[in-house]
C-alpha cells in the first residue's frame, strides 16, 4: 500500500508540473482577437511637437462652418520623422481652401509628411499616404465656389443639377468685348490627373450659342473645380457619381 500510494502520489505531481509548464493562452490584445486593442506608442517632446504642428496645420486648412469639425491624428513612434499612423477628419460641412463639401470624411493611413516643411511652412506637404475619401457635393457647393473663384467671382453664377447627370449653368459675362446674360449645361467629369472639371457642353450669350474659342476660355476660368492636391494627403478620385441635386466624390 505503501509503494502504491507513493506511485500515485508521484505521477500526480509529475501531471501537475506539466500543466504548470503549459504555455499561457495568447491574450486577445496580442493575438490580435476581435476586440483587441494596440498600446498608443509612447511619444517623446519631439514626436508631440509634431503631431501638435500637424493638428494645427489641419486645423488651419480644414473648417466646419457651422459644424463641428471632427479631427483625429494618430501618431507612430516615428512622429518627430513625420510618420503617422492614422488621421480621420470628417466634416457636415467641411471648408477646405475654397471648397465647400457639404458632407467631408477622410482617413489616411501609413501618412508620411515633410517635417521641415511643416514646422517652416506650418502646412502640410505629403510624401505618401493611403487615403480614402467620400465627398458630397452638392449645387449650392459649386455655387459657392464660382462665387468666390479668382476668374468667376462678380459673374453671378449659379449651376443646378438636371436629371441626365447634366447641370445648368447661368449667370453674366461681363468680359471686355463679349458681356451678357447667359445660359448654358455643364458636366463634372473627372480627369487623368486627379481633378473634377466642369465640363461645358453648350453655352450661350443672349439667347444665341457662342463659338468655341468662348467655350474654352470659359472653361479655362472655372476649372479644375476640384483638384486632389487641395485636399489632405492628396486623395486620388477614382469615383464621380450624380444623383439629384448632390455629386458623390470617392478616392
Amino acid at each position: 500500500m505503501k509503494i502504491k500510494g507513493f506511485a500515485l502520489a508521484g505521477t500526480t505531481a509529475v501531471l501537475f508540473a506539466a500543466v504548470l509548464s503549459l504555455p499561457k493562452p495568447a491574450s486577445r490584445a496580442a493575438s490580435g482577437g476581435r476586440g483587441a486593442t494596440v498600446a498608443a506608442p509612447k511619444l517623446d517632446a519631439e514626436d508631440q511637437r509634431v503631431t501638435n504642428a500637424l493638428t494645427q496645420a489641419l486645423r488651419s486648412r480644414v473648417s466646419s462652418p457651422g459644424g463641428a469639425l471632427n479631427l483625429v491624428v494618430k501618431p507612430s513612434a516615428r512622429a518627430s520623422q513625420g510618420e503617422f499612423s492614422e488621421v480621420y477628419i470628417a466634416g457636415r460641412p467641411a471648408q477646405v481652401r475654397r471648397l465647400r463639401i457639404s458632407e467631408l470624411s477622410l482617413r489616411a493611413r501609413n501618412v508620411r509628411i515633410d517635417v521641415p516643411y511643416l514646422l517652416r511652412e506650418k502646412k502640410v506637404r505629403t510624401l505618401s499616404s493611403k487615403t480614402t475619401l467620400r465627398a458630397v457635393v452638392t449645387e449650392n457647393d459649386i455655387t459657392r465656389l464660382l462665387a468666390g473663384g479668382k476668374h468667376t467671382q462678380g459673374l453671378g453664377l449659379r449651376v443646378k443639377y438636371l436629371s441626365d447627370n447634366t447641370m445648368l449653368v447661368t449667370g453674366r459675362l461681363n468680359w471686355t468685348l463679349i458681356n451678357g446674360p447667359i445660359r448654358g449645361t455643364a458636366r463634372l467629369r473627372m480627369m487623368p490627373n486627379y481633378k473634377v472639371n466642369l465640363d461645358i457642353l453648350s453655352l450661350q450669350l443672349r439667347g444665341r450659342e457662342v463659338p468655341q474659342f468662348v467655350k474654352n476660355q470659359f472653361s479655362q476660368k472655372i476649372n479644375p473645380v476640384i483638384d486632389y492636391e487641395d485636399i489632405p494627403f492628396r486623395p486620388r478620385f477614382r469615383g464621380l457619381q450624380v444623383s439629384g441635386s448632390r455629386a458623390v466624390l470617392t478616392a
